[in-house]
């Protein structure tokens, strides 16, 4: 989960190196504690009230899909290819909840399907707030025993995917250094960002007030109905842990076993979730990536401690405003080197990078090509449109309140940036200036079942006061497990921490649900053998570090376990505040 900057969106083409590492929908009538609010001023989206009685739904709930591998997206051929299990199917969904009348949207869902007779069904979600489910859901399959007892299933959010999208053109900005934070630079980023939000309502107001979480959840409770199902497990990542929260509180009885994945702070706003960003990126970059690479100064050259390697960072990135490094502007080395923490194995490429950089500075014109050629073949994006950018701006504006004063985004920047200078200097956002009322939605899991949420210390998307806040405010109703010096996002699918594995598949698997808050310890940063203590140690219930899924876990090419980084790495590109 990452708060986008519409004017990078083009650089998701530059993730360089990346290795592995409702309701509304509901048949009976709905109340208040099922239903919740969608937005407030939105055109057709009520503020805090059920949807009403009246809103006539058997044309969606009473659909008969028909299920074919060939509707699957032709990113997933290489996932299909390896199960006959997996096929597609196009769902019809009302645009608004609240009033079918104004016309109808459709979803891709992708389910691929357990060995397990009477396997139950798992729902996914990536995150962004915008990533495409239907691949996740294969790689989920593919990655971990869940494809083995659940049917597992990806509903492409509304706005993205295959499901009906929505793409505007992203804001234009000549500034190639955030930390430019003169009132030029400011204005031209501002008034940027304004147009293509006034744009892109222009062009898409009839569909944007319906993009939002609760409409997401609703869309996937109307996917529980057609599939025949009374409860449904769940397993969200990043962004997708907002959605989860939302979908519990909207439709508690309807809620399996539930995993929330590096964790939003739900219970807040999506401000509050951001706003702890420039700090958790930092200190994954300062307190483990700096460190590491200073340990690995025979392979890389940049310095044999972190206080060295960062001032070959800084040399670099001076060198790149001084308009040395072609391409490579500092913000594009800002948002890769950012984009490679979601990952333990993003160290390498980063490192690679920056070496092939640092050389670069110094005039080795080879190396500046390598890094180059490196760069184009770094992997293009899913769509060569904006939809995921796109459905990502519309989710975070709709969903919870932000300052409509644009200003005040440039003054934490200047704040936040000279102590957290790696994203900290984003001056703008398009929620400043989007024409939507958002309403403040709340989160209440008391109907629900208990649930898990897995955290990393040191994640650096969602951050782990975040993620312990949001527990803090549902604590009757979720387990926490800390992952102890560990900092990559996502921290359950594709592990090879053989606690949190145990921990996690025990529970979504054969319903065992730790006791209360356990702590597991980390595994080794890539390259390494033993763990660095980072910061202060947590405390809590420790649990065995054996892995119990070692034998069930598939045995996969390198490849399939690299698409779901990427993925988390699309979903929530770029890194920026």
């Amino acid at each position: 989960m990452t708060r986008h900057s519409a004017r990078f969106a083009a650089l998701g083409a530059m993730a360089l190196f990346v290795t592995a590492s409702a309701t509304a929908c509901q048949s009976d009538d709905p109340s208040p504690s099922a239903t919740g609010s969608a937005s407030s001023s939105a055109p057709g989206i009520a503020s805090g009230e059920p949807n009403p009685k009246s809103a006539d739904l058997a044309k969606y709930t009473s659909q008969k899909p028909t299920w074919d591998e060939k509707l699957c997206p032709k990113s997933m051929a290489s996932l299909t290819l390896l199960s006959n299990r997996t096929d597609c199917a196009k769902v019809t969904a009302p645009k608004d909840y609240t009033d079918p009348k104004k016309g109808d949207i459709t979803l891709l869902v992708a389910r691929t399907k357990g060995k397990a007779p009477n396997s139950r069904i798992l729902f996914t979600n990536p995150g962004g707030p915008g990533g495409p489910a239907a691949r996740f859901s294969a790689l989920v399959s593919q990655l971990s025993p869940l494809g083995k007892t659940h049917d597992v299933i990806g509903v492409d959010p509304r706005g993205t995917g295959e499901s009906t999208p929505v793409s505007c053109e992203p804001a234009k900005s000549h500034v190639s250094d955030d930390r430019d934070q003169s009132p030029a630079a400011i204005s031209d980023i501002q008034s940027g960002v304004k147009k293509a939000v006034d744009d892109c309502v222009a062009k898409h107001g009839d569909y944007l007030p319906y993009i939002t979480t609760d409409n997401t959840a609703r869309d996937q409770d109307l996917v529980r109905q057609i599939l025949g199902a009374d409860k449904v497990d769940y397993y969200g990542v990043s962004a997708g842990t907002w959605l989860g929260a939302r979908y519990a509180t909207l439709f508690p009885q309807h809620v399996g076993r539930f995993v929330l994945d590096s964790n939003t702070n739900f219970t807040g706003l999506f401000s509050d979730s951001f706003g702890t960003q420039p700090m958790s990126f930092q200190r994954r970059w300062d307190q483990q990536f700096l460190p590491w690479a200073g340990r690995h100064d025979t392979t890389y050259h940049l310095g044999k401690d972190a206080g060295t390697v960062k001032a070959s960072y800084e040399r670099i990135r001076k060198a790149a405003s001084e308009k040395k490094l072609d391409l490579f502007t500092p913000n594009i080395i800002d948002h890769v080197m950012a984009q490679q923490l979601y990952g333990d194995e993003g160290f390498r490429s980063a490192a690679q990078l920056l070496s092939l950089l640092n050389s670069a500075a110094n005039g080795d014109k080879a190396a500046l090509e390598k890094a180059k050629r490196s760069a184009v073949g770094g992997g293009a994006p899913e769509y060569t449109d904006y939809r995921e950018d796109t459905t990502f701006m519309a989710v975070t504006c709709n969903d919870t309140p932000w300052s409509k004063d644009a200003n005040s985004y440039a003054e934490t920047a200047k704040k936040d940036g000279p102590k957290y200078p790696l994203i900290g200097y984003d001056s703008s956002s398009p929620c400043a200036y989007w024409p939507y009322t958002a309403p403040q939605i709340k989160v209440d899991l008391k109907g629900a079942p208990p649930m898990m949420m897995v955290q990393t210390e040191l994640d650096p998307a969602t951050a782990y006061e975040g993620a312990i806040k949001a527990h803090q405010d549902v604590s009757a109703n979720t387990r926490f497990l800390s992952v102890d010096n560990q900092g990559n996002h996502g921290a359950l699918v594709g592990t090879t921490n053989g606690c949190v594995s145990t921990a996690g598949y025990d529970f979504l698997t054969k319903g065992k649900l730790i006791a209360k808050d356990s702590v597991c310890p980390a595994v080794p940063l890539t390259g390494e053998k033993q763990v660095y203590e980072v910061g202060t140690k947590i405390a809590g219930d420790k649990l065995p570090t054996a892995d119990a899924y070692a034998k069930d876990k598939p045995s996969l090419a390198q490849q399939i376990l690299q698409e779901l980084l990427q993925m988390l790495v699309d979903a929530t590109r770029p890194p920026t505040r």
